[in-house]
């Protein structure tokens, strides 16, 4: 009886491990209706993180609406008291792939408990998508965030923290957009060409003046000249003696 015990106990543990991770890699919402449609006004808080100041959800709600009417980029946000068998940079990439997949957009998760964030972004290289939605290269997206996080702060509480973060995430870009599409100024092309040609040209004058300088006989080094060793035989007494040797000789009165 008690090995009959045991086995079902083992049986039961094995049950237990084998259970799909998908109901336990999601929110409870998310595991029972899959994949819905993104959130009412670009915010989603089932755990009514912003209860205590319920402005905030207005506010954050009215900013990114307007980034949608006035580029067509979407910010979603997500927040989550606790994420079970996942974490929140890997439900903001899966929530990316179901609620933006032309790219158009970021996906922001927040789990309160740990306050960890997620981001899910585009890796599209391309400033538009096949549907002609907005998309940001990666580069950007990466600066985007990094310059939002650390304007935010770390010393505020969570709800402050939040609505800074999306604050800043909304200006920046917003500023993006704005710099993107506004044409350049005429005039503008003529000005770098003329620049690319002057800067050329000083490069080759100055690499003419740095050949004549070199070329000058004070910039040359002194030049030595050594006569090799030669190996001379002794001759009248005179060592490495030779030449022309002439005797005189004078006699007395």
């Amino acid at each position: 009886m008690r090995r009959l015990d045991y086995w079902m106990a083992v049986l039961i543990f094995l049950g237990a491990i084998a259970l799909p991770a998908s109901g336990q890699a999601l929110p409870g919402w998310l595991a029972q209706n899959g994949y819905p449609k993104p959130p009412n006004f670009g915010l989603q808080d089932e755990g009514g993180f912003f209860s205590r100041d319920s402005g905030a959800l207005k506010r954050i709600s009215d900013q990114l609406g307007k980034l949608e009417a006035d580029h067509g980029f979407h910010i979603l946000l997500l927040v989550e008291p606790v994420l079970i068998g996942t974490t929140a940079p890997e439900l903001a990439a899966q929530l990316q792939q179901a609620w933006l997949p032309d790219g158009d957009g970021l996906v922001v998760v927040f789990e309160t408990d740990s306050r960890r964030l997620g981001f899910g972004r585009d890796v599209g290289g391309e400033p538009t998508s096949a549907e002609g939605t907005p998309r940001v290269p990666t580069h950007e997206t990466a600066a985007i965030l990094t310059r939002a996080r650390e304007a935010a702060g770390t010393n505020a509480v969570p709800e402050a923290f939040i609505e800074k973060l999306m604050d800043n995430l909304v200006n920046e870009f917003d500023h993006y957009f704005e710099v993107r599409n506004t044409p350049p100024p005429k005039g503008r092309f003529m000005r770098l060409a003329l620049l690319t040609v002057g800067g050329l040209a000083l490069l080759g004058l100055g690499a003419i003046g740095i050949g004549t300088l070199v070329r000058l006989p004070s910039m040359a080094g002194t030049r030595s000249f050594r006569f090799p060793a030669v190996d001379r035989p002794e001759r009248l007494r005179a060592p490495d003696g030779g030449g022309n040797v002439t005797v005189r000789r004078f006699r007395g009165k």
